[in-house]
């Protein structure tokens, strides 16, 4: 059971590891965190079991006096959005984001929206002590398009289309469908919209947007010569983009390109997480930005984000953070943002791709137990740092004169991550093996 508290969330497989029980147990723990004082905002995403698991959170937190305000089936923007607006004292949403559909969870949110990575290890504490704190604390449901509607307006008040965009969106079948086509909308888009209906099963493309699941919506935006095509993940806190060509952005064009348009209102600190390409540095730099680098994670780059009153945020994993709108990451608000800048320029979004700086970057997913994948990592330091200048500041960062390599462990799956940038695709490919080979060691001495 330890395994399902992660490192800013918690997440397990439905039924194997996570029951209404459970849920219930992890509300109590929540609950008694938060001291069983004041109001907590809930939802769900589409995720098989998601109503139940959402009313024993309820439950569990009541259980300990706080009351809660429950707001439905909602993507995590929303969620995130309605936390500061019903002057709640915090939020949590049922949810496993980008996780596979078997895999259900629970996020933990501040009053501000973002993410609440302090929680986590308290709650884990109190959730195995089971030292609850006992109260009779109010549930109240509220219709799922008052937040939404409130959300909508709030936006499109921020953010202004300068002329019509003609935009494909994919969903996914996750919590953004129909939503998102609405605000699109009503911002003055032509929309088409694929994958739109929610479900558990995610039948469409799944909760990942990877690139090789965004075949059909470049497919989408060819057929209908739509200018550009944006996607989201499971609970809407990601954004995937396809150019006017069908073809993907990589996380790293997608912040170059809005970094240049944030810099020229407002010269100050980008933060950036350590996976994120040489490029992007290059381009806040160019644009007479300070590039910050900070550890992998939707809810540390928001504190990093706050920390050092940057203008922008963002993580390779397609998570970004505009904190002049909104100091959590959201892929709804930054695809619109996108659409806005497109829309106040006369070149195609592949013709602006062509003129960013380009590096040669790969990676590549290693199985790894998460009882042994910490282990495992901690033992790369040792030996990495005898030969190396590293940066630890999340797995082991290796800066060399040809390029640099990052290996990590997931926080939310049982996996070690290489990423790998060079100069040239020779360079990253020699170095690719070079480190594969050394991590493979370190996988096999911790398994005897």
């Amino acid at each position: 059971m330890e395994n399902i508290f992660r490192a800013y969330d918690i997440r397990g497989i439905i039924d194997k590891e996570l029951t209404p029980q459970v849920i219930k147990k992890i509300g109590k723990a929540y609950g008694t965190f938060l001291g069983g004082k004041g109001t907590v905002v809930i939802a769900r995403d589409t995720r098989r079991d998601g109503e139940q698991f959402k009313k024993a959170l309820a439950e569990g937190i009541a259980s300990s006096g706080m009351d809660v305000i429950d707001i439905g089936m909602q993507c995590t923007p929303v969620l995130n959005f309605y936390c500061t607006v019903s002057n709640a004292n915090a939020g949590a949403q049922i949810t496993a984001s980008h996780n596979p559909p078997e895999y259900s969870g629970v996020r933990f949110r501040k009053k501000d929206g973002t993410g609440f990575p302090d929680a986590v290890p308290k709650v884990k504490e109190f959730f195995f002590n089971e030292n609850f704190l006992k109260g009779k604390g109010a549930i109240k449901k509220i219709n799922e398009t008052i937040p939404q509607e409130e959300y909508i307006k709030y936006v499109l008040d921020k953010i202004k289309i300068k002329k019509e965009i003609s935009v494909v969106l994919d969903p996914g079948n996750g919590a953004t469908s129909g939503f998102a086509k609405k605000i699109f909308e009503d911002a003055g888009c032509d929309v088409i919209v694929i994958n739109d209906e929610p479900s558990s099963k995610f039948p469409g493309r799944g909760p990942n947007p990877t690139p090789k699941m965004l075949f059909d919506l470049g497919q989408e935006v060819r057929i209908n010569n739509a200018d550009i095509g944006i996607a989201f993940d499971g609970d809407g806190d990601r954004v995937a983009v396809v150019d006017d060509e069908g073809e993907v952005l990589s996380a790293d064009e997608i912040g170059s390109f809005i970094i240049k348009e944030r810099l020229s209102h407002n010269k100050g600190n980008v933060v950036i997480n350590v996976e994120c390409s040489k490029a992007v540095e290059e381009v806040i730099e160019q644009n007479g930005g300070h590039a910050i680098y900070t550890r992998v994670g939707d809810a540390f780059l928001a504190e990093a984000v706050k920390k050092n009153n940057a203008v922008f945020g963002m993580e390779a994993s397609n998570h970004f953070t505009i904190p002049s709108i909104f100091p959590f990451d959201d892929g709804i608000l930054v695809g619109l943002y996108i659409v806005k800048i497109l829309s106040g320029m006369n070149n195609s979004l592949s013709e602006i791709k062509k003129t960013l700086p380009k590096y040669n970057k790969t990676s590549a997913k290693i199985k790894c137990n998460d009882e042994l994948k910490f282990k495992v990592i901690s033992n790369l330091k040792e030996r990495l740092k005898t030969k190396y200048k590293i940066i630890d500041i999340d797995g082991v960062r290796v800066n060399l004169g040809n390029g640099w390599v990052l290996i990590r462990a997931s926080n939310t799956t049982p996996f070690i991550r290489i990423t790998v940038e060079g100069k040239t695709k020779k360079e990253t490919e020699l170095l690719f093996d070079k480190f594969k080979a050394i991590l493979d060691e370190e996988i096999e001495k911790v398994k005897k």
